[in-house]
């Protein structure tokens, strides 16, 4: 595997032996991370010296000071001890966000040696290094492997440097067969990607929208947007593409028959791409008023009063959680089966969630709301739908840390399944997210109301405080 290629006690010890730390070392997956930091763990000649650990020991406590952290969840972290020992930490997705906050303030201090991290922290930290080592040339995302674009390679190289300590900073690239120099080069030389627009009229914006436009001022909206800009000027391009050919075929007098049809085709595609694109953005808004409409909540150009009070709910299952509350799912409810209804939506399909206790939502409650978002799915065909699925295990995991008593005894329960802590942050704080919304209609659906900000408290406990939970 990539790492055995470059083991992180090699790694570490030739960038020390060169003056080269601190450094960020980035790897490709969670398990890496935490693999070499246990493995450093156990490796004496990465171990530091009594004075070097004592000093780590009293920044730490710096730092659960002055964000008010209740020691325990620092110093029964698995990997505190470690962090200790070494100086090195893992940083990614799959932890707590008070532990990267931790080690993001002690590699800020100056007090950690190497921090091993996934391509999280190149994009969302602002923290430089001495050096940055980069020990592949792809990624991993949803659809396997790809080479790293230009802009995330910038930005790993980019934390080599420290402004004010550093004349320079140093990126490395370890070798292997999942890390060629060549290709790396090759990226760095590439352009930057071309600005795109992120806006896109999904049924949460149309319906917010809708509460002070009507349907000529959204299309107004569109037609000036960076998105309608941007697909005006590829419009432009593919029809001076299209005249082009359009010229050489004119003039060549060589093209007959065959020839002379396919080339005829192929400009009048171009000029089909071109009305297409150019027209983009006003039928994807007119995709989502039509699902809207076919949904119950927009009538000709306006609101109607399920739409009125849905427009209230500004998150991605706003169609889902909408139906849900029309269809009276949540009337008899209990707090439990709320909160395990909206976790149930709220979850990555990608991702294992607890599962070694008898889930105490009804069947039928997970079956309707399976039938909720296939009726959403099977009604709304326009843009910005997300990728939902039923999951009764978010549900109880979720549930299951409503109802323990303490982080430590909730925390070993998602050892004993392998489920990670970030995974499980990310899933309660979606989940009280939702809810959070559902807290806004106290004038339409005033007990839904109530039960969701009691659900939401419950939840939004050390370690998952409402000042620190934050959605990766």
């Amino acid at each position: 595997m990539m790492y055995n290629d470059f083991p992180a006690h090699i790694i570490l010890r030739e960038l020390e032996s060169d003056n080269l730390l601190p450094a960020i070392l980035f790897r490709t997956a969670r398990k890496q991370c935490d693999a070499d930091v246990e493995s450093l763990a156990r490796n004496d000649q990465a171990v530091l010296g009594q004075e070097q650990r004592l000093k780590i020991e009293a920044e730490v406590q710096k730092v659960i000071d002055k964000y008010g952290f209740e020691p325990h969840f620092i110093t029964g972290y698995p990997q505190y001890n470690a962090l200790i020992s070494t100086g090195v930490g893992a940083h990614h997705a799959g932890q707590l966000l008070i532990w990267r906050l931790l080690l993001e303030e002690l590699m800020s201090r100056g007090m950690l040696r190497l921090l091993v991290a996934t391509g999280t922290v190149a994009a969302g930290v602002d923290f430089p290094a001495r050096t940055a080592v980069v020990t592949a040339h792809s990624r991993r995302g949803s659809e396997g492997f790809s080479v790293l674009s230009p802009a995330e390679f910038q930005q790993m190289a980019g934390r080599a440097g420290r402004r004010g300590k550093d004349a320079v900073g140093v990126c490395v690239i370890t070798p292997s067969r999942f890390s060629d120099a060549r290709v790396l080069l090759e990226v760095s030389k590439r352009p930057p990607e071309p600005l795109r627009s992120q806006y896109f009229a999904a049924p949460s914006t149309v319906l917010n929208l809708l509460k002070y436009r009507n349907v000529d001022d959204l299309q107004y909206t569109v037609e000036r947007s960076l998105g309608s800009f941007l697909d005006r000027n590829g419009a432009s391009r593919l029809r001076q593409q299209a005249l082009t050919e359009q010229e050489g075929i004119d003039s060549d007098t060589s093209l007959k028959g065959e020839k002379l049809k396919k080339a005829e085709k192929r400009v009048r595609r171009i000029l089909r791409e071109a009305e297409e694109l150019e027209q983009r953005q006003e039928v994807s808004l007119a995709a989502s008023l039509d699902g809207l409409r076919n949904l119950g909540y927009v009538e000709g150009g306006s609101l109607t009063e399920k739409g009125g009070w849905a427009a209230e709910l500004c998150t991605s299952l706003v169609l889902e959680l909408g139906e849900a509350i029309a269809s009276g799912l949540f009337d008899d409810c209990a707090l439990f089966e709320l909160v395990g209804l909206v976790a149930s939506i709220a979850g990555d399909p990608h991702r294992p969630y607890f599962k070694l206790k008898e889930n105490p939502v009804k069947p039928d409650l997970y079956k309707a709301m399976k039938d909720i978002v296939n009726r959403v799915h099977d009604l709304y065909k326009g843009p910005g739908l997300s990728e939902v699925e039923v999951l009764p295990d978010a549900a109880l995991t979720v549930i299951t840390w409503m109802d323990s008593e303490t982080w430590p005894e909730f925390a070993g329960l998602l050892r004993l399944s392998g489920v990670a802590d970030g995974d499980v942050a990310r899933l309660v704080g979606q989940t009280a997210d939702h809810l959070n919304q559902l807290t806004r209609l106290e004038k339409t659906h005033p007990v839904l109301a109530q039960s969701a900000k009691v659900a939401r408290s419950r939840l939004l406990r050390p370690p998952f405080s409402e000042t620190l939970l934050v959605v990766d």
